[in-house]
């Protein structure tokens, strides 16, 4: 007797989606229409670990028992659906790395205060060469925090950078952002982009989770206090708000406080979910940065994921036009 059809529930939907790009797991030709397949065939059974992502043909074809089918049987669905979500996970992270872009991409705001621990938490480790070089230089602490000396410093804007000599500035530096490269690449975080719908993001994203955004993002100027400006930043569409504060402490360089950090400007955000709420029929995502990146190009961002973001569909028609698929 046929099993009877249970409905997937949305997040279990969204996931997959999401873990496999919109993208049949077998033959991952892009663009095609895609549905979720039960593996064992029983409509009944929701568990993720039953369900696949597959295009209309592959679809037919594990329906399909004959000589000339792909013989799609469980043991071979299984196999392609975590070949193909691994790959997925790999490249997504990668391109969301400056070296993923040109050259010219880096991060020019890493988040001193939070970086460590997330790592820490995560059970990811600082360059040991560099850590103890710093440390012994008194110039971080045991978790790579760094330390303050009293140092009177003459400017508008301090930076932490101010407080060290050149050559420890620029150590410091590096350490932070091949770290926060090295989260991105352990924690594989959420391309927000990829869902940018109220629903799919409910459906994906809870507080403590990192998220990744790459769009253009308004820089609100503040009082400055001590040296110091606490900027806020927002980003809005299709009824969904991603919303923060940056710091002036942890920018690196006039051009990251005077320019690629103010007014309205194209960046790339590493985000820790802190909540999500409601606010005006929008839905509010409130987070603190971990680091913001400068010089990204859009066209040269290489994501599996098909994205919701404005530029993105521009980006598309135009390419289309051009026939570069």
């Amino acid at each position: 007797m046929p099993k009877k059809r249970v409905k997937i529930p949305s997040n279990i939907e969204t996931e997959l989606l999401y873990q496999s790009a919109r993208t049949c797991c077998v033959c991952r030709a892009p663009k095609l229409p895609v549905q979720v397949h039960h593996i064992d065939q029983n409509p009944s059974n929701n568990d993720i670990e039953n369900l696949i992502v597959l295009c209309t043909n592959c679809h037919d074809e594990a329906h399909t028992k004959h000589d000339l089918s792909q013989n799609l049987n469980a043991t071979r669905l299984k196999a392609f659906r975590a070949i193909w979500h691994n790959e997925v996970l790999e490249k997504s992270s990668q391109a969301m790395l400056p070296s993923g872009n040109l050259s010219q991409a880096m991060w020019t705001f890493v988040n001193h205060q939070r970086v460590p621990h997330v790592m820490r938490s995560a059970d990811i480790e600082f360059d040991p060469y560099l850590k103890e070089l710093l440390t012994k230089e008194n110039i971080i602490d045991q978790l790579g925090i760094p330390l303050f000396p009293k140092k009177e410093i003459d400017k508008i804007h301090k930076t932490i950078y101010d407080y060290f000599s050149w050559d420890n500035s620029q150590r410091l530096h590096f350490l932070y952002t091949h770290a926060v490269d090295d989260i991105i690449l352990n924690l594989n975080p959420i391309e927000i982009g990829a869902i940018w719908s109220k629903k799919e993001i409910l459906d994906l994203v809870s507080p403590g989770n990192l998220i990744f955004c790459m769009k253009g993002m308004y820089f609100k100027s503040a009082d400055i206090v001590d040296g110091e400006e606490d900027r806020y930043v927002y980003s809005s569409s299709k009824g969904v708000e991603i919303r923060f504060y940056a710091n002036t402490r942890h920018m690196y360089g006039n051009s990251a406080l005077y320019n690629s950090f103010s007014g309205h400007k194209f960046v790339a955000t590493l985000l820790l979910v802190k909540n999500l709420g409601s606010e005006n029929d929008k839905l509010v995502i409130d987070c603190t940065p971990l680091a913001l990146g400068y010089g990204f190009v859009s066209s040269e961002y290489k994501t599996p994921h098909p994205l919701k973001y404005g530029w993105y569909t521009f980006q598309m028609r135009t390419r289309l036009k051009k026939n570069e698929f």
